[in-house]
């Protein structure tokens, strides 16, 4: 960690230099000595890296930590210099008689303190310089800016049981066990196996099998992890098409789990369980009705197992044969490559000797094939990968934390700062990339490069990480980019502990943590926070699932200066924490503060900050002074859903923040024609409460946004015409969504529909005439969505080969809805088809039969539409017979 440390300093000096160049005035000597000394100690820490993970010397893991503590004590200096400089441009003296004083006096006392803690450092790097030959420190020659080697990105199409080899047989008998009709009885399964075995892939096969499809009818996925919640649980039971309440409660959510899986053959998978506590408390939610429901536990533990069902043998994984494990690790290395041929015969040898070191560990094979494929296929390459593993490795999952440990060494820095970023989150939580991306890039961790934006240099660094197996991405953008991602909780405890050791970041238990690190996460209600370091840049504060009283914090806040990231998600206070704004460094706010209502004139002062996302339900005010922050990227308000009251409207003036790439949650006003044209960088707009009134303004200035990839809007009348015209022209926009009554009654031709459409969503649209006559012609058109009277029309036909390229169609509320035609070829692509709560519709249509589905999910249809599509026995039976997943509720 001490390169990633090194790197990112030597980075954020060489932009200090750049950027700051006309202002330094006699700082810039020392900062550009400070740059190029730490450049050149760069070329020694992979080497003292790799002897420190080696265990080679307790002296040379003295001598990176020395290394590593300079690096930070140099970045104090630079964020503390630009601390004090931005704090006298924000506020001079009151008399003007002293001003120029003032300020001359204030530039000594920075530069006077700036050169003595340079010359500081200076001292600490000369006696590293002189000691790194005295433990045989070698310049390997790798300078900084060095990257790993080219990125093949990880295919959108691979799945969890591409990665699931030698479980055949057991994936039989446990899938025999789901649907044996001779057992009506409920009953629970267990697959119990050491961390990494691949309980969870083994699991997410069976429940995915085709027969295991359609033998229940109610399914649900719930990861329990080690600091589990009965609340959070039952919810996740209860899943996104049952209704949850703020009032509830763990026994109202116990009864309205019961009532739902009591009205069907239900198949329950609660992954990762460590305590036997957990089945206990949730045994009284399973109805058993006689009527084959089951439950699937996967745990590390036998007498969880034995606690949940003690009459059945649980399925106990083994670890890999050597030829399974040798296809594993090939199909990660070669990925859509036939595994006998894949692998050169002058790599062969060596693939053998990788493999035998992970000792038929499946995830240990997974993550050094990742590893592996990022290098060239030379025998060179692969050699110097067989001698930076140990001799002799430790047995279970030792082993597996060992080559995880590998794999990380081997990271550019950047990347290893990027990784270390996961162990700010929970276990098992499912991560949203954005957000991830945005945290990044307050730090400053993400590299420069000509041409790109920082955000998709954040999706490119995601997509390595996943292609080297140190995280699983779980969904995907209409664009393929990197939507949600998880870590294994093995590859999480690696991350933990590296960044323990490193000083990256703490996990506050008990009111005590390790003063020094550098950032800093509370996931538990405490009495006041004990810590010290005012150096932190990162203040992470419970999150949407557990808001904490902000006593602990009072009074605290302000000492942290240099403060880069704070989410804060507190169930205590009603206003804006005025110590944030002595924080002029922050980049990322994030504030969770139900009981806001106002956003203060002070915010103005945060002249650095890049993201502002606010979640609240009762917002009344926005200071104006928001949109005069020139670094503004993305602003994200309450949404429609979580607030109580409409607040005013922005007022941007003229200093708009022409940075601004995402907005998000703002209603409709005279900013949209005064400006929303200025707002020219802008990529996702939501506008709320949009009109006919707003039509011309709205037209003119989407015009002038040629950015804009996303786009949605809310209002009772939306102004379709003026809007569609406005982007007929445009190539940059991917994703419209419409939700309130359009101002006529069908769609425009084709020809002046946005072309290059991959997501549509249409809510409340009120047309008359078809619209799948129109959007059946857009030839990128990936997802579209009809919901809630979008089409109040009677028939709906879809065209020979229309939605040539459309992959999902969600169905909703359309309740004049009749009869439904699928014409030849039409949906050729298509994989998932939703269809809920369209009461009129008579039956599926005749052409599904010979869509390609995946997967279809019917909800809240009417009895006569659901017997029709029984297995077997169902009149429209033989037109879905061939789609492996359908889920009737």
């Amino acid at each position: 960690m001490a390169d990633a440390a090194v790197g990112f300093v030597v980075e954020k000096l060489g932009n200090l230099i750049v950027q700051e160049a006309i202002n330094l005035h006699g700082v810039k000597d020392e900062v550009e000595w400070l740059k190029e000394e730490l450049e050149t100690m760069q070329c020694f820490l992979k080497d003292a890296d790799a002897k420190k993970n080696k265990g080679d010397d307790e002296r040379v893991k003295n001598w990176v930590a020395k290394m590593r503590d300079v690096a930070f004590k140099a970045e104090d200096i630079i964020d503390t210099f630009m601390y004090y400089k931005l704090r006298r441009q924000q506020g001079q003296p009151g008399c003007i008689g002293f001003i120029k004083r003032f300020v001359f006096m204030f530039d000594e006392l920075v530069r006077h303190k700036v050169h003595v803690d340079v010359k500081g450092i200076k001292v600490k790097l000369h006696q590293l310089s002189e000691s790194k030959d005295l433990y045989g420190i070698a310049n390997i020659g790798e300078t900084f800016g060095t990257t790993s080697q080219h990125v093949i990105p990880i295919s959108p199409q691979l799945s969890d049981d591409i990665d699931m080899v030698g479980f055949d047989d057991e994936k039989k008998k446990i899938v025999q066990e789901l649907v044996d009709i001779n057992n009506a009885n409920r009953a629970v399964i267990s697959i119990v196996g050491m961390g990494g075995l691949g309980k969870t892939t083994l699991a997410k096969s069976v429940y995915n099998d085709l027969e295991v499809k359609r033998s229940f009818n109610i399914f649900a996925w719930v990861i329990i992890s080690q600091q589990y919640t009965i609340f959070e649980i039952l919810k996740g039971i209860l899943s996104e098409q049952s209704k949850t309440s703020p009032e509830d409660t763990i026994q109202t959510l116990s009864e309205k789990v019961y009532e739902k899986l009591r009205k069907g053959k239900y198949l329950v998978v609660l992954d990762d369980v460590w305590k036997e506590d957990a089945w206990t408390e949730l045994l009284k939610v399973f109805p058993d009705v006689n009527n084959g429901s089951r439950v699937i536990i996967t745990t590390r533990f036998v007498n969880v197992a034995k606690i949940a069902n003690p009459t059945t043998k649980p399925h106990e994984l083994r670890c890999l044969d050597e030829k399974e494990s040798l296809e594993l690790f090939l199909r990660k290395v070669f990925p859509n490559q036939k595994v006998e041929t894949c692998c050169p015969t002058y790599l062969v040898d060596y693939a053998h000797q990788l493999v035998q070191r992970c000792g038929g560990l499946p995830l240990a094979l997974v993550v050094l094939g990742g590893l592996v494929s990022t290098k060239p296929q030379t025998q060179d390459a692969w050699r110097k990968v067989v001698e930076s593993m140990k001799g002799q490795f430790v047995e279970g999952g030792e082993r597996c934390l060992e080559i995880i440990a590998l794999s990380y060494n081997d990271l550019p820095y950047y990347l290893k700062s990027c990784f270390l970023y996961f162990g700010c989150f929970k276990e098992d939580r499912t991560i949203f990339a954005k957000k991830l991306i945005r945290f990044w890039l307050a730090e400053g961790f993400l590299p420069a490069k000509n041409g790109k934006a920082t955000e998709e240099i954040g999706l490119d660094c995601l997509e390595e990480l996943a292609q080297r197996s140190l995280i699983q991405v779980t969904n995907r953008k209409y664009d393929d980019s990197v939507r949600y991602c998880r870590i294994h909780d093995l590859l999480r405890d690696v991350c933990i502990r590296e960044a323990k050791e490193n000083r990256f970041l703490e996990i506050y238990q008990n009111d005590t943590a390790n003063c020094a690190a550098r950032r800093l996460i509370i996931f538990n209600e405490i009495e006041t926070l004990n810590y010290s370091n005012s150096k932190l840049r990162g203040l992470f504060y419970g999150n949407s699932n557990n808001l904490l009283p902000f006593r602990a914090l009072q009074g605290q806040l302000g000492r942290f200066k240099l403060l880069r990231v704070l989410l804060l998600a507190s169930s205590d206070i009603s206003e804006f924490p005025s110590e944030i704004k002595s924080l002029i460094h922050l980049r990322y706010l994030e504030l969770e503060i139900w009981d806001l209502k106002e956003v203060p004139s002070w915010i103005g002062h945060l002249r650095n900050l890049q993201t502002f996302i606010l979640f609240c339900g009762n917002l009344k005010k926005i200071s104006d002074s928001l949109w005069t922050i020139g670094n503004l990227r993305h602003v994200n308000l309450p949404s429609l859903l979580l607030r109580a009251s409409r607040p005013p409207p922005p007022n941007m003036g003229n200093n708009v923040p022409k940075n601004l790439q995402t907005l998000k949650w703002v209603y409709a006003g005279s900013w949209i024609g005064n400006a929303l044209p200025k707002l020219t960088n802008l990529r996702k707009l939501c506008i709320y409460g949009v009109s006919n009134d707003d039509a011309d303004a709205l037209s003119s200035s989407l015009q002038k946004l040629g950015r804009l990839t996303s786009f949605s809007i809310d209002g009772n009348e939306i102004p379709s015409d003026n809007i569609i015209t406005a982007f007929s022209n445009q190539h940059c926009l991917k994703k419209l969504s419409l939700s309130g009554s359009l101002n006529r009654k069908q769609l425009p031709h084709n020809d002046v529909f946005p072309q290059q459409l991959v997501d549509l969503c249409l809510i409340d649209s009120g047309l008359e005439q078809d619209p799948m006559a129109t959007l059946g012609k857009l030839p990128c058109l990936k997802y579209l969505q009809l919901g809630r009277d979008a089409y109040i029309g009677k028939q709906m036909i879809c065209s020979a080969t229309g939605f040539p390229q459309l992959l999902s169609l969600e169905i909703s509320r359309l309740y004049e809805l009749e009869e439904w035609k699928i014409e030849e070829k039409a949906m050729s692509c298509l994989k998932s088809l939703w269809i809920s709560s369209c009461g009129r519709l008579k039956m599926i249509p005749e052409g599904l039969k010979n869509v390609p589905l995946d997967q279809l999910e019917i909800f809240f249809m009417p009895e006569e539409f659901e017997t029709r599509m029984k297995e077997n026995i169902g009149e429209d039976w033989y037109k879905i017979q061939h789609v492996p997943n359908i889920s009737i509720i």
